[in-house]
């Protein structure tokens, strides 16, 4: 971090450990993150001004062999009276010859919303999926939401959006969004790399011609929210290493368990019903170990899903039936627990529809 020297980048000073302590001296910038803007406070130009120096700042890292792997609206900082903006946080950044995009303890890192389809599928990420980032960055600001969201708050269900669904057009949300607006926001968050902008320089001369006097002055903007949490900070100092696997032992288990069940959704997806078995019964076992309820109910939703599409296509078991029942029973508990009405009753129409599979085979 403290080798990055950019008038776009906040900057680090020292780092040290003191009393046992460890501790990092950077800038102190005054002013707001995109997030603590209210609503409609960016004009078209200044929407697109800050993206730039964004990307400038993403340019420079990108030169010195840093890959941010944050890039989101809250590390994003407004500075002189927001005339432009700094990126800061580089908490996860990796050097560009690391291409593994997970902490030693096999986390997804980063924050589930703004993250390219690549980060979850254990592929290597590059300069493009920072700039996949700014492109989801960029959707929300103008359209008032990100690319790919789920109302139920399922982790597992936004990243399988992330890696499957296509985003929806930011013309059919916002319709004052000029076309070539939206051909440079849809280009940024292309689920295959090679598609998307190669680079920051493309992409900050695809802002600049929009930028030019023939453009429209004003285009609504929306002021980003944050939308996801469960940042995964890394530490690198290795006295500390031992102890905090162990603290974490239960947060390795469940993203463990979550990248299991997406494995499990896209298996099923393609009716490899063997292997969804196998990841959905791994997930649900991490789930258990770790003690994270409301996701194993959800893995069970899930599970019973493939376990229905599974007798829809003629195979079906008796014993994996009943075990979907029974796992689906718990989930019963956990969503009573939880207040999660909805899916409380979703679970109640598949334990039947279960049974009435089950029975079907007598």
């Amino acid at each position: 971090m403290a080798a990055l020297n950019h008038p776009k980048i906040v900057a680090v000073y020292d780092a040290g450990v003191h009393d046992g302590l460890a501790y990092i001296v950077m800038e102190y910038v005054r002013g707001k993150t995109i997030c603590d803007l209210e609503g409609g406070a960016l004009t078209y130009k200044q929407a697109l001004g800050y993206l730039v120096d964004v990307l400038e700042a993403l340019d420079y890292a990108h030169a010195q062999g840093v890959i941010h792997r944050d890039v989101k609206p809250s590390n994003i900082m407004t500075v002189k009276d927001g005339e432009n903006v700094k990126l800061m946080d580089f908490g996860l950044a990796r050097r560009s010859t690391d291409v593994t995009q997970t902490t030693h303890s096999g986390a997804i890192v980063g924050t589930i919303a703004y993250l390219a389809p690549e980060r979850f599928l254990s592929k290597p990420s590059d300069v493009r999926s920072d700039l996949y980032s700014v492109g989801a960055v960029m959707y929300e600001i103008f359209t008032g939401t990100v690319p790919f969201r789920n109302d139920r708050d399922d982790v597992v269900a936004t990243m399988f959006s992330h890696v499957h669904d296509l985003p929806t057009p930011a013309r059919e949300i916002s319709r004052n969004i000029p076309e070539h607006l939206e051909r440079v926001i849809m280009r940024s968050i292309e689920k295959d790399p090679g598609r998307r902008y190669q680079n920051a320089r493309a992409y900050i001369a695809d802002l600049r011609a929009l930028l030019a006097p023939h453009q429209p002055a004003s285009v609504e903007t929306r002021t980003p929210r944050p939308v996801a949490r469960g940042d995964n900070q890394t530490v690198t100092d290795p006295s500390l290493r031992e102890a905090l696997d162990r603290a974490l032992a239960p947060s390795r288990n469940r993203n463990d368990a979550l990248e299991a069940v997406l494995r499990g959704m896209m298996a099923t997806r393609r009716r490899r019903y063997d292997e969804a078995m196998e990841a959905y019964l791994l997930a649900l076992h991490e789930l258990t170990v770790s003690g994270s309820n409301v996701e194993y109910a959800k893995t069970a939703l899930k599970y019973g899903a493939m376990l229905l599409q599974k007798a829809s296509d003629g195979v079906r078991e008796r014993t994996e039936l009943r075990d979907g029942v029974h796992r689906l029973n718990e989930a019963l508990r956990f969503f009573h627990d939880y207040g999660l009405r909805d899916q409380y009753g979703e679970a109640e129409y598949m334990i039947n529809a279960l049974e009435r599979a089950a029975i079907g085979m007598s």
